[in-house]
């Protein structure tokens, strides 16, 4: 084939151009690696960092879940984390490293999308860069299991617009995303279904025309997801009793049903500042109709479509049934580039544009300034030298506080003995080198632990613990409170009283 001059010059301005935006895509995850470091290190969450940290060390100490500990997530995360702790040692750090590799690929892997929708401005990319990393409120820096589903979702779209993009079809991209499917089933039950469900539609409906083809890549999709799902289901449930998995089943159910699903009424535009609070839940309904109304233009997208809907339905599912601000934030990212795809060539561009970047700075303000799971990022300024906390830094009345009930327990007990710690700051079993006593890791509510009160007395009994950490708030209409207010009070420093059995 012969090429004119014209036309190989056009070629070459175009792939000069398109290398400009992967070196601005690169100096941005360096920008990316520098913001997220700054929180790296910063405070230590006792309730959900404290969850993932010290079922992660339960799995590496040689524990299994579901048998020698509960859990109403699927296994893959707390190994994966685990693993972790085999390669770069066990402490805070490693899981703050981890959850900033998931963020760094999280923003990597869009940015490949945007290349694979042809995106060709530097505004949207640097746009997008902002949207990714603003909202990292409140829990930008700590192990979280929704990170790794937001991570999956962007990763499910690029094979499916890599497999139907272009004109050679390749069945290997299903197959990649039946394994991303089981995955993400392994990671959060409730995303991983919504997957399953939303990509089984979008073949369905892609292939419609060709019914043999349709079935084909359907059975692709769907037995690779299937048997790698249910290999993991075997090993933990099936294998020595059924029941296990009716149990596992039940406590997940319990645990979704102690909250109450809501979503804050339209009066609160009204309030001060109201429109500023409401933006990251309205924006998402606001896309979702923007959808429908996309849908039906003549000149659509369907990658962008498929973006933008995955992003929507992801949001709505992953703040159920908890509609608060904390459980907002990972989707919302992905939500504001979903309205960046759908308007920057339209008319109504330059409003939408004003919304999303409000929006951007609200997330940068609830990052550094909302005082929520005790986040003080600009005031954290000494350092926990524990043996699991190198590094980390924390407010100084923290730190003193730390590490005070941290020589209490190395005075009083060895490593490997047992503590009970309540009601939910599991962290101190990590932090402090000590077993827990219970399978469960949490008690503030009946639904979140799977044994009755009277049980884990027992199981403190046997296990002969001598002292009780409570941190904060303790006193609760249960058996297992009033068991702790009976107890004798040997210490008290700070928020922690320390109790002796």
């Amino acid at each position: 084939m012969i090429i004119d001059k014209q036309s190989l010059k056009e070629h070459l301005i175009y792939i000069l151009k398109f290398k400009r935006y992967i070196i601005l895509q690169l100096l941005l995850l360096l920008a990316a690696v520098v913001y997220y470091s700054f929180f790296a290190n910063k405070n230590i969450s006792s309730f959900d960092e404290g969850y993932f940290v010290h079922n992660a060390e339960r799995i590496f100490n040689g524990e299994i879940p579901y048998k020698d500990f509960f859990l109403q997530y699927g296994p893959t995360y707390f190994y994966v984390l685990a693993i972790f702790y085999k390669l770069f040692g066990v402490s805070i750090l490693t899981g703050r490293v981890f959850s900033l590799i998931i963020c760094l690929l999280i923003s990597g892997s869009t940015f490949y999308l945007l290349n694979l929708l042809k995106i060709k401005s530097y505004k949207i990319i640097f746009l997008v860069f902002l949207s990714l990393i603003s909202f990292g409120y409140p829990l930008v820096n700590i192990p979280s299991i929704i990170w790794s589903n937001v991570l999956i979702s962007v990763l499910l779209l690029i094979l499916c617009i890599s497999h139907y993009g272009s004109n050679k079809r390749k069945t290997k991209y299903l197959a990649y995303m039946g394994v991303l499917l089981a995955l993400s089933l392994s990671l959060k039950q409730n995303l991983g279904i919504l997957y399953i469900i939303f990509y089984n539609v979008f073949v369905l409906l892609k292939d419609r025309r060709y019914p043999n083809k349709a079935i084909k890549n359907l059975l692709v999709l769907n037995i690779t997801w299937f048997i790698l799902t249910f290999l993991w289901i075997y090993y933990f449930f099936l294998k020595d009793n059924v029941s296990g998995l009716i149990n596992y089943i039940s406590f997940s159910r319990n645990f979704i049903a102690s909250y109450g699903f809501s979503y804050p009424p339209l009066v609160n535009f009204l309030k001060p500042l109201g429109i500023f609070k409401q933006i990251p839940y309205y924006l998402p309904v606001f896309l979702f109709f923007v959808i429908l109304f996309y849908i039906y233009k003549k000149d659509k997208n369907w990658k962008i479509i498929l973006v933008s809907l995955s992003s929507c339905l992801g949001f709505f599912v992953s703040i159920y049934p908890q509609s608060d601000l904390i459980h907002c934030f990972p989707f919302f990212g992905l939500i504001l580039i979903s309205l960046l795809l759908i308007f920057y060539r339209e008319k109504f561009y330059k409003p939408v544009l004003f919304l999303i970047l409000i929006s951007i700075l609200i997330g940068f303000y609830l990052t550094f300034f909302a005082k929520v799971y005790d986040n003080y990022f600009l005031k954290e300024n000494t350092y926990l030298d524990l043996p699991k906390t190198q590094g980390m830094m924390l407010t100084k009345f923290d730190a003193d506080s730390f590490k005070a009930v941290a020589n209490f327990v190395n005075s009083h007990t060895r490593k490997g003995d047992y503590i009970f710690v309540y009601p939910y700051h599991p962290v101190f079993y990590f932090i402090f080198d000590r077993k827990n006593p219970s399978k469960d890791s949490i008690y503030y509510l009946r639904s979140w632990h799977f044994y009755d009160d009277k049980f884990i007395i027992e199981e403190i009994k046997k296990r002969q613990v001598k002292y009780i950490i409570v941190y904060r708030e303790y006193r609760y209409d249960s058996d297992l409170s009033r068991f702790i207010q009976k107890q004798k009070e040997v210490y008290k420093f700070g928020s922690f009283i320390i109790f002796k059995i």
